[in-house]
């Protein structure tokens, strides 16, 4: 046996869907404005009350007139009866009794049967619809018996008629009543009732309607009173909202609208008083930051300067240097062409020795020199193929790269970049020079520049087979003068400049620059700068 619930009957009829209607109400009620809402809704529920009152006033005043035309019938009937039970012996005496109600007003007929419902005497107005109903009432006599002396509401042919059975009973001598003899069926109309009752719904009708319109004027003051605090509450909102801090709303009243406005009021003071607040502490902060922008100002102006003195001071250095090193190696130079024949071989590899440590001296007063002026001297801004850049750079070491069998590609698409060139020129060939030095020769050699593209920077990466650079030498790699130890230990050339210019011409343009090696294995050089400095766009590849 399935324990799924019972299924829907596909067969079952489709009930229509009413969204629509109530789509079409809610879209009207939406365009309303809320006075007129208001008003409405007012009506509305009046309407209802009015209408519930009516009904219940028109059913009471029906069931009241069915009453008492109940009770009059039957104490007409009973009035009948006790005339009739006076003289019992003379047949045609109960029929002149029964001829002389002819005067009675909405009596449709009067039927007095014996004991078995045997008709002995009756009377039917003449031309009365009510003739063929006797006729076919009279089988149902027995029906009215058993619920002696209540009237009953009977329609017939549109007509509608209260009829009645009661009793007559035989008197004796002394006057009272022995046995029951036979049984009156009285009728009478209830058309005079329901005029009445006509009458009383039309006046209803009449009142609900007056009480409709007397009540229309009032619902609009009513809805009046209370939607226009709301407009002018609401017109203050958006005036607050609007900036108008000095808007207020004047509602004098007792009741919840007049606290609201109240509330309203004290709110607009306190975003008033903040707002003022704020404008104090605004000044407050531009003066401070005014004052604090004098002050960055000086101390800019005073860098500027002790920079230009710095740079002034190192070309002094550098002349005061160069001159007499250059002096140094020209005596040098002089001294071994003029008695290279005549010094010893050991006086002669002195003098040698003399020129190249000044040719060295001198190299590395130029790069400081240099250095100090990738900050201070900025060059000519153009537009530079890196990677036309970078197949010059790499055709400069083509002859290292072939004497040392290291093998060089480049990977990527690279940009094109807002930049000194030569600047630029010099972080490559500083990096690649760096992983030309320290290639080993006991490994798989290469040197790898990329290039990725992402979507606020373009990161390149020159990665190296070489003998890498252990973790305590990382963190002042790009150091003046500061080199790693397995370098020292090597003897490698160089003088701990190049990184540090590197550092620089990367810092000019708010780029990055980190280094992941690991010892014995290679190195890899990262430098990301950001995309405002390259004019054309690029897909983002990562």
């Amino acid at each position: 046996m399935s324990r799924e619930g019972p299924q829907p009957n596909p067969f079952a009829p489709v009930k229509p869907s009413n969204n629509w209607l109530r789509r079409l109400l809610r879209r009207a009620v939406a365009g309303l404005k809320l006075p007129l809402k208001t008003t409405i809704i007012l009506l509305v529920l009046l309407i209802a009350i009015v209408a519930l009152c009516g009904g219940i006033f028109d059913i009471s005043t029906r069931t009241m007139l069915q009453r008492n035309k109940a009770a009059q019938v039957s104490q007409f009937a009973y009035a009948v009866a006790a005339v009739l039970e006076q003289k019992q012996t003379d047949l045609s005496d109960w029929q002149s009794k029964l001829n002389s109600l002819r005067k009675t007003p909405d009596l449709q007929f009067a039927v007095l049967t014996d004991a078995n419902l045997n008709t002995i005497a009756d009377f039917i107005p003449e031309r009365t619809p009510w003739q063929q109903f006797t006729r076919e009432f009279a089988g149902q006599y027995r029906i009215f018996t058993t619920q002696m002396g209540q009237a009953r509401e009977l329609f017939y042919n549109g007509l509608s008629c209260y009829v009645v059975s009661v009793p007559v009973f035989r008197v004796d001598s002394n006057g009272r009543e022995t046995d029951v003899i036979g049984y009156l069926h009285v009728g009478i109309s209830g058309a005079g009732d329901a005029a009445q009752l006509r009458f009383v719904q039309a006046f209803i009708l009449l009142t609900c309607m007056a009480v409709v319109l007397i009540a229309v004027p009032i619902a609009g003051l009513i809805a009046r009173h209370i939607t226009v605090p709301i407009q002018r509450l609401a017109a203050a909102a958006h005036a607050l909202a609007g900036g108008d801090l000095a808007h207020r709303v004047n509602l004098p009243r007792a009741d919840e609208l007049g606290e609201l406005a109240l509330a309203f009021n004290r709110m607009a003071d306190t975003v008033q008083q903040q707002q003022e607040d704020i404008k104090q502490i605004n000044a407050g902060l531009e003066q401070t930051v005014q004052r604090r922008t004098a002050e960055l100002e000086k101390l800019n102006a005073r860098l500027q300067a002790e920079m230009l003195e710095k740079e002034d001071f190192l070309r002094a250095v550098s002349h005061d240097l160069n001159a007499p090193l250059r002096n140094i190696a020209g005596m040098a130079s002089m001294l071994i062409l003029k008695y290279q024949n005549t010094l010893e071989k050991d006086a002669l590899q002195r003098l040698e020795r003399i020129q190249k440590n000044v040719d060295v001296e001198c190299e590395l007063i130029n790069e400081l020199l240099e250095l100090s002026r990738i900050k201070t001297r900025r060059e000519k801004i153009e537009r530079v193929d890196l990677g036309e850049l970078l197949d010059a750079v790499a055709d400069n070491f083509s002859s290292d790269f072939e004497t040392r069998r290291i093998e060089f590609r480049r990977e990527g698409h690279f940009p094109v970049m807002q930049c000194e060139k030569s600047r630029l020129r010099q972080v490559f060939q500083n990096l690649i020079d760096n992983g030309v030095k320290y290639m080993r020769d006991d490994s798989e050699r290469e040197i790898v520049v990329s290039v990725i593209a992402f979507a606020d920077e373009f990161t390149f990466t020159v990665k190296d087979t070489g003998i890498g650079i252990s973790k305590e030498d990382l963190p002042q790699l790009f150091h003046v003068f500061r080199r790693a130890k397995n370098a020292s230990m090597m003897k490698i050339p160089g003088k701990g400049v190049g990184l540090a210019s590197v550092k620089s011409i990367i810092d000019n343009y708010s780029g990055r620059l980190w280094v992941e090696s690991i010892q014995g294995k290679g190195t890899t050089f990262h430098f990301a700068i950001p995309r405002s400095h390259f004019p054309e766009p690029s897909e983002v590849t990562v």
